[in-house]
């Protein structure tokens, strides 16, 4: 029996999700189609049915988590949570939650290393979603002239990747509960 292109489309959606999920936990590597397939549900077979290659389930799961960073970003800043603003972003990103949060964290310090060295439609796809952060990022620098702004958020998106993806290194607790203070603290002062 044939599904219906509703079907198709929900099937689509499903294998993207599962995949930005496994990606971000088990990296890109480390996640194979069939084991990809097997969390969305489906079997390895009907992969190609939806997809032509590896690298395009690739950038759209990498796009699909953009959009999910976004989307927590853009709940911290209309307060849900508690306050809202630049310091409310960096405090929820550099948490000890968000660090022990794989499946559900930011793709850049998640998978920043692997995507630096996949091709060119998957980088497009995470330079796009790393202008849309910086975006939002200077948008709350108010007090800041429109470069300095811009300056300031694209030290900030990478101090806050560094330091998250330092924070998971380490087998130390403590210290990785360091590095996020120290990059919280360094990020919120008074410039």
């Amino acid at each position: 029996m044939r599904k219906s292109r509703q079907e198709t489309i929900e099937t689509r959606k499903r294998i993207v999700e599962a995949a930005s999920v496994k990606f971000r936990m088990h990296g890109i590597e480390g996640t194979g189609l069939t084991g990809l397939m097997a969390a969305a549900g489906l079997t390895h077979g009907g992969f190609y049915r939806h997809f032509e290659s590896k690298g395009q389930i690739v950038a759209e799961a990498c796009e699909s988590s953009i959009d999910s960073l976004m989307g927590r970003l853009e709940a911290i800043l209309s307060g849900e949570g508690g306050g809202g603003g630049f310091e409310a972003i960096v405090a929820s990103y550099l948490s000890v939650r968000n660090r022990d949060d794989l499946a559900f964290s930011c793709p850049y310090a998640s998978l920043g290393s692997e995507l630096a060295r996949d091709d060119v439609q998957v980088k497009d796809v995470a330079t796009t979603g790393l202008e849309r952060v910086v975006d939002l990022l200077t948008a709350q620098l108010t007090q800041d002239s429109g470069s300095l702004a811009r300056t300031r958020a694209l030290a900030a998106i990478s101090t806050m990747v560094g330091a998250l993806t330092l924070s998971r290194i380490t087998s130390r607790k403590k210290l990785s509960t360091e590095i996020l203070d120290a990059a919280v603290s360094h990020l919120t002062q008074p410039q």
